[in-house]
Order: C-alpha cells, then sequence, then structure tokens
C-alpha cells in the first residue's frame, strides 16, 4: 500500500511540474500569447524561472501599446523604448509598439498585465485603482509643482509599498517617470476662479479621477477619447479640455480651436509604464535588468525632452497663434478639489491617511529645496 501511495505521489508530482511547464516556460523566437504563471508563485519559483541559466535560449515578444500619436512625447518615449530593449537583449526580448489606440488603452491595457498576458502598457496612474486604491491618491489633483516633488515622491518607501500591493495583483510598474508637464484648463474664455467654470464643458478621459476633478473645478466633464476632441471642440459639444502643453501644441493643432490658457495645474501629465508581474518575474535575471534599465532611461529623457521643449512651444503658440496663459486663484482650485481625497477613500478604499502623508512629504521636499 505505501508503494502504491508513494508511486500516486510521484505521479502527481510529475502532472503538476508538466502542467507548470506547459503554462510558463521558455518561449520560443517569435513566440507571442498570454504567459500562463500564477502570479502568487512563490519567491524561490520566481528566482528559478527568473534565472541567467537559461538566459541564451530564452526569447519572448512583448506586445506595447499606447493612445498617443507620434508627435507626443509618450509616443516618442515608447517608440524608443521599444527600439532600445529589442536591441540592447540582442532580441531576446523584442517589444512590438503600437500607438494611436490601434490595441487596447486605459483599462482595457491594464486588464492585460492583470490577466498574464505577454504585454506592456503605458497609463495615466490612476487607473490603476481599480485594484489598488492608493495609485489615485498618489497623482490626485493640486498636489505637485513640479517634476523634482513628484519624482522625489515616486522615489519613496510611500510609493514602495504601493508598487509592492500592485504586484500582488499580477501588475508590474517598470517606471514612473513617463511624464509630459501639468495639465491645465483649455478654453476660449478667461477662467481665474471655479466660478468662472460654471456650465464649461470640458473633455475629460474616461478615468473617474479625472471626470471627478472636473467637477469639483467647476466645469462638466465630457468623458472621450481626445481622438474625438477637436470635432468635438468644433461643433461645440465641447468648450474646450483639460490637458498639457504638448498636448495643445500637439497632432491637429488644437491650439487653432482653443486659444486660452487657465494655469490650473491641476494634475501632473504622467504615465506610469507597466507590465504582468508574473511575465516580468520568468524573465531571466540578465533580460529583466535591461528592461529596467531601458524603462528608467526613456521615461527620464522623455520628462527632460518635453520639459526643454514646452517652452519653445509656447513661444510658438504666443506668436503664431495668439494663445495667452493667464494665473488662475490657485488657493479657491485647490479648496473646491480638497473633496476629492474623501471620495477617492470611499469609492476604492484607499488608505485615508495617505493624502496627509504625502503633503507632510513633500511640505518636507519644498522647504529643503
Amino acid at each position: 500500500m505505501k508503494n502504491a501511495k508513494r508511486l500516486l505521489s510521484i505521479i502527481l508530482t510529475l502532472t503538476v511540474v508538466l502542467g507548470l511547464s506547459a503554462c510558463g516556460g521558455t518561449p520560443a523566437p517569435g513566440a507571442a500569447g498570454a504567459a500562463g504563471n500564477d502570479a502568487a508563485g512563490t519567491e524561490d519559483n520566481q528566482e528559478a524561472a527568473g534565472s541567467d541559466a537559461d538566459a541564451d535560449s530564452y526569447y519572448i515578444e512583448l506586445t506595447y501599446s499606447n493612445v498617443f500619436n507620434p508627435k507626443e512625447w509618450n509616443y516618442k518615449a515608447a517608440e524608443k523604448f521599444a527600439e532600445m530593449v529589442t536591441e540592447r537583449t540582442e532580441g531576446h526580448v523584442k517589444v512590438d509598439f503600437h500607438g494611436l489606440n490601434e490595441l487596447d488603452c486605459y483599462r482595457d491595457s491594464v486588464v492585460h498585465a492583470v490577466n498574464g498576458d505577454k504585454w506592456i502598457g503605458l497609463e495615466e496612474p490612476s487607473l490603476f485603482a481599480d485594484w489598488v486604491g492608493d495609485c489615485a491618491v498618489l497623482v490626485g489633483p493640486m498636489l505637485y509643482n513640479s517634476d523634482e516633488e513628484y519624482n522625489y515622491v515616486m522615489d519613496s518607501e510611500l510609493v514602495d509599498a504601493v508598487k509592492a500591493k500592485l504586484a500582488e495583483e499580477n501588475i508590474h510598474i517598470l517606471d514612473t517617470h513617463y511624464s509630459f508637464g501639468f495639465r491645465s484648463v483649455v478654453t476660449n474664455k478667461d477662467i481665474r476662479t471655479p466660478e468662472d467654470l460654471k456650465g464649461v464643458k470640458l473633455r475629460s478621459t474616461t478615468a473617474a479621477l479625472f471626470i471627478k476633478t472636473i467637477e469639483a473645478m467647476g466645469a462638466t466633464p465630457v468623458p472621450m477619447s481626445f481622438t474625438e476632441c477637436l470635432s468635438s471642440i468644433s461643433s461645440g459639444v465641447v468648450d474646450g479640455f483639460e490637458g498639457s502643453t504638448s498636448t495643445l501644441a500637439g497632432a491637429g493643432a488644437p491650439y487653432e480651436l482653443v486659444k486660452k490658457v487657465a494655469l490650473t495645474n491641476h494634475f501632473i501629465a504622467t504615465r506610469w509604464l507597466f507590465m504582468a508581474e508574473d511575465v516580468y518575474q520568468e524573465m531571466p535575471k540578465k533580460w529583466r535588468d535591461i528592461v529596467d534599465e531601458c524603462a528608467l532611461e526613456c521615461g527620464e529623457w522623455e520628462q527632460t525632452s518635453c520639459a526643454e521643449d514646452e517652452v519653445a512651444q509656447i513661444e510658438k503658440m504666443k506668436s503664431e497663434a495668439g494663445v495667452t496663459w493667464n494665473e488662475v486663484d490657485l488657493d479657491a482650485f485647490t479648496e473646491s478639489c480638497a473633496p476629492i481625497y474623501d471620495w477617492i477613500v470611499e469609492e476604492y478604499g484607499a488608505d485615508p491617511e495617505l493624502h496627509h502623508k504625502l503633503v507632510e512629504l513633500i511640505g518636507n521636499y519644498r522647504a529643503g529645496n
């Protein structure tokens, strides 16, 4: 009986091992599709899967999708990342990039990571709040004044803890530097206080945080893809949008339609680069390290390049199209947006103390710089 039980145990063990090998394993050159490994695997299993023993025989193809067009910095940085990873890994990690909303974007992109697909996305961080509510707090309204403040927070233990929670949901954050300025209100009306936005219809992303913030600021949000925005302005469906300088100067020349920018700077315009945690962990460390280096390098390149380019963009739009920028009552807008943080806690179950901790952390940074 003991021998029979032992034989049965060996058969079951082999069945499990073979099953796991079929789900994960090392893909052949050019292979694509979903990764089947469970993100909840043990640390030892992840280390074994991501070891360098078979690095030279390991190949994977990752599909990379975002919504941006070739004139935007997020597109340029994404394209640069795809080329850089493919080249530096000598094709062992091939990244196939698609922009222009050609493939799944926004929340659907995040779902690909959660499902363990061989997928890379570049999305607005509040979209991760459906899995980890604290993400919406980290990019809430009227929080940051500069890229430096934002980077300081992103490098903090507070954010490390949030990233660890995302990993438990099978979302691996590769980098947080993909920022392209700050988002302000763009219309054909002089906006200085929340009162001035009453009755103004602004194009919004479909992200709930953006919709709620536009409402709190006094305007009426109209969710739609930005590809629909310009025709909607022309037809009177919306009166403008909230967005960055690079968006205003970008494809389709929005500055020809809306020429007054109210410097609310209510959101930092940022995206997080991400992929499936289990797919990331199963890559040999040799290739993971290169992916990490390229993600950081391209994120910092975008942030720096965009900041340098913004001055030239503003001067061009001022001189060639008569676009104007005006200061606003920041205290009034900050006060109007304050309830958003309570809403985030209620809606997503975020840490009710996190906003206070962030304000304190940013305050300490400002005091020392």
